[in-house]
């Protein structure tokens, strides 16, 4: 499974006050696809849609090789962890920071400042590697810079999308940037990431990739400049204050990004370096096996977001995200049972449908409930729970799989977050106040 942002598990009664005024009603039956083709005709959303596309088929590509490389430099499942935790951290620490600048710039700016850097990054380590010169102390310093300009990244794409496309086109633009996402970096990519790691060999995967965030900035410098968000006049402090204050009394947000934050921590981002290790050192698979998994999680991502195009929306959108990722954590302990690389690569096929449906509802959640001026210090908050013990979780794992071997390291987790996640569900009413109020277009 690749890592996701969320369980998403990742806000209710509170959210009621913010409601906007400028959404009409629309049909619950409405269906996903005519938005879907209207949504496509408008230049700044397609240029946005390309270039993310892109860089997400060369951030397949690197799933698969980055793994690989790390253990053909040092042999280590320990190290493996620490280069994926070395990317983890810094984006952690600065997500609040990079809320604040993507609530005071132009969001577009701020994805084109992140794109470019990145690109400068990977392409410098993909010449270290080409030369055989990249050795693992560089690796961590990569992965550091990448986390850093991760950070502005993240809550500046929440961000921009309502600034592009009308809030009834939310869901539809949502399920199109994921569906091109898990085709591009979670089906193509992982499947030519395998087939150079067999071929020419990895390091030109990190070339690859830096190539595919220059088309990606490309995108965004055609697009036509966005305005600056007015600005709220407090001190970066105080905005950060405001976010974290609307997350903590905002119980859809507050219950939501908690688990998801355990969630990912316990079982999805260290599935990162537990998938290769059980197809590799457990299964005994070939390298372009392990792509073929990571490609599983991808097309289960495809058809999920398929099907969020096609059907009309649940009229109970948060019951709905949290019973998909419900299911994903069960299922991924069926993962840790499987006795063969292709049953497991079909059980991640089906996480990776129901990790899409949660995602792609809660983003639309995000984007239509929380108000544009502070979506973007909400979004940061919502990225640094949902991400904030994953380095942990990914650095213990790499540890704990050789103590108590991989497939427990698996399975342990996973249990315990199927169980935890339905327990708010149950008995925490507030969480589905959305649920129960009255259709609007996209709250």
């Amino acid at each position: 499974m690749n890592p996701t942002r969320h369980f998403h598990f990742p806000v209710a009664d509170a959210i009621v006050t913010y409601r906007r005024a400028d959404m009409p009603p629309v049909q619950c039956g409405m269906s996903s696809l005519s938005s879907a083709r209207e949504v496509l005709s408008n230049r700044q959303f397609a240029l946005l849609w390309s270039g993310q596309t892109m860089s997400q088929l060369g951030d397949g590509v690197l799933s698969v090789a980055l793994p690989l490389l790390v253990l053909a430099i040092t042999r280590n499942a320990t190290d493996l962890g620490l280069v994926i935790a070395a990317r983890l951290v810094p984006t952690v620490a600065f997500l609040l920071l990079g809320g604040v600048v993507s609530d005071r710039v132009s969001r577009r700016l701020a994805m084109l400042t992140s794109d470019a850097s990145r690109a400068l990054i990977t392409l410098s380590m993909g010449v270290l590697a080409l030369s055989g010169s990249l050795n693992f102390s560089e690796l961590l310093v990569g992965s550091i810079l990448f986390g850093v300009f991760d950070a502005l990244f993240y809550p500046a794409s929440t961000a921009l999308l309502p600034e592009l496309v009308m809030a009834e086109q939310l869901t539809s633009s949502n399920s199109l940037s994921r569906f091109s996402g898990a085709l591009a970096g979670g089906l193509i990519g992982p499947i030519v990431g395998g087939v150079i790691a067999s071929t020419i060999g990895t390091s030109w995967s990190l070339v690859i990739d830096a190539g595919t965030f220059l088309v990606s900035a490309g995108s965004l410098l055609a697009m036509r400049s966005t305005p600056r968000p007015e600005s709220s006049g407090q001190s970066m402090v105080g905005e950060i204050r405001e976010g974290l204050s609307y997350c903590r009394r905002t119980p859809w947000i507050f219950w939501t990004i908690g688990v998801a934050g355990l969630a990912n921590a316990l079982v999805f981002s260290p599935s990162a370096i537990l998938l290769p290790l059980l197809f590799k050192r457990v299964l005994h698979a070939p390298n372009w096996m392990v792509g073929v998994g990571f490609a599983a999680v991808g097309l289960g991502g495809l058809v999920g977001a398929a099907v969020m195009i096609i059907v009309p929306r649940p009229k109970a959108r948060v019951r709905t995200m949290w019973l998909a990722w419900a299911g994903a954590p069960i299922l991924a302990v069926l993962f840790g049972l499987a006795q063969s690389a292709w049953l497991a690569s079909l059980i991640v096929f089906a996480v990776g449908a129901l990790l899409m449906v949660g995602n792609i509802l809660w983003e639309s959640l995000m984007q239509s409930e929380v108000p544009k001026e502070i979506l973007g210090r909400v979004s940061s908050v919502d990225w640094m729970v949902s991400l904030g013990l994953s380095p942990v979780g990914v650095a213990i794992a790499g540890v704990v799989s050789g103590i108590v071997g991989i497939r427990a390291t698996i399975i342990v987790p996973a249990v315990v977050i199927g169980l935890m996640s339905l327990v708010p569900l149950l008995f925490i009413r507030s969480i589905t106040a959305i649920d129960r109020r009255p259709l609007t277009s996209e709250s």
